[in-house]
């Protein structure tokens, strides 16, 4: 652009105003997707109302799940191995804090003798917990401190995955090979009790009304509710395959769960079903190609759409109803678990 003729007033305006310009901030999308890669390694970032990729971040091997701060400007994500649970490997010891605007790594918290941070979850209060199951812990993390605060016994070598209450007092994690599940006493930070699921245990997740924990028996081909009331058993729900992960629909009617599907099953791989609570049964299942090697499932509080993961390379999304695939999305390799965050 031409300045001559112009007054140095109108100069000065002139570049401030193409300073501001260029310097302006990228537009920070308000509903958020994150997707943790094995063999990135590290997170890539979506926009949940369009699908389409915002940006990512790579970091040490190999991180497996992230969780959303609660006003969505900041991701946990914890650096856990690139072995699975209970094998040898580098045990990792990293939380990194990353901005949700551009990606990028704001701080990074070294947990030391807490090794293997898995699965992290930020309770109303603002706090992170975050499994290390070779210390058989929970760890408290202050966000704005950015350091451990406390931790939680959990009373297993194999805590893996949790979930808590909405009143955030209590917790029950899934203790994989162990079968058991560890009942947790949040603000008295300690152990209640072990229960037994009578074979290995994957995941966890609460009904949105707190009434049941559930967690899912591959070899037993079922999910287990247990009630938060007293710790029993109350009900299974049979599946048609090995089932590893369950995620409530926001009503708290239905249950999506995310498996293999049986032995011989067209099409192989992974297999989802959705089960009717009130009946125990199941009312729908997948028969679409949806990949091989189970993730993560997660039902979009923005489009109400059911959302999973394959190790195989993509994203799936399901209606919700017919669990009829509407579309695919291939994501970095090993593509593990996915989170959504709103940005208030």
């Amino acid at each position: 652009m031409r300045l001559i003729g112009m007054t140095m007033a109108a100069v000065v305006a002139w570049v401030l105003f193409a300073s501001a310009q260029t310097a302006a901030p990228a537009k920070q999308r308000q509903h958020l997707m994150v997707v943790v890669s094995k063999g990135l390694p590290g997170i890539v970032l979506f926009d949940a109302d369009t699908d389409e990729e915002i940006c990512r971040q790579t970091m040490k091997p190999a991180p497996h799940e992230a969780a959303f701060s609660r006003d969505g400007r900041t991701l946990y994500v914890p650096v856990y191995s690139p072995a699975n649970i209970g094998q040898p490997g580098p045990d990792e010891h990293e939380i990194h804090f990353i901005r949700t605007s551009d990606c990028s790594i704001e701080a990074t918290l070294d947990t030391g003798e807490y090794l293997r941070p898995h699965f992290p979850e930020v309770g109303p209060s603002g706090n992170l917990y975050v499994t290390a199951e070779l210390k058989e812990s929970i760890l408290v993390v202050d966000p704005k401190t950015r350091k451990i605060a406390s931790t939680i016994p959990t009373g297993s070598n194999a805590t893996h995955f949790f979930a808590m209450t909405s009143d955030e007092k209590k917790m029950f994690t899934s203790n994989v090979s162990a079968a058991t599940v560890s009942v947790l006493d949040i603000p008295g930070k300690k152990l209640i009790t072990s229960v037994s699921t009578g074979s290995g245990n994957q995941r966890m997740t609460v009904s949105p009304d707190d009434r049941w924990f559930v967690t899912s028996i591959g070899q037993g081909r079922k999910m287990s509710f247990f009630r938060t009331s007293d710790y029993q058993l109350d009900f299974d729900i049979e599946l048609d395959g090995s089932p590893f992960v369950a995620r409530f629909s926001p009503d708290g009617k239905s249950v999506y769960n995310m498996g293999n599907a049986p032995r011989g099953a067209t099409p192989a791989g992974i297999r989802v079903w959705k089960a009717d609570v009130a009946s125990k049964k199941v009312v729908a299942t997948s028969s679409d190609n949806l990949g091989t090697g189970t993730g993560g499932i997660q039902v979009s509080p923005f489009n109400g759409r059911v959302y999973i993961s394959a190790y195989s390379g993509q994203v799936s999304v399901l209606d919700p109803d017919t669990l009829k695939v509407v579309k695919q999305f291939p994501t970095p390799a090993t593509p593990d678990g996915l989170f959504f965050g709103r940005v208030r």
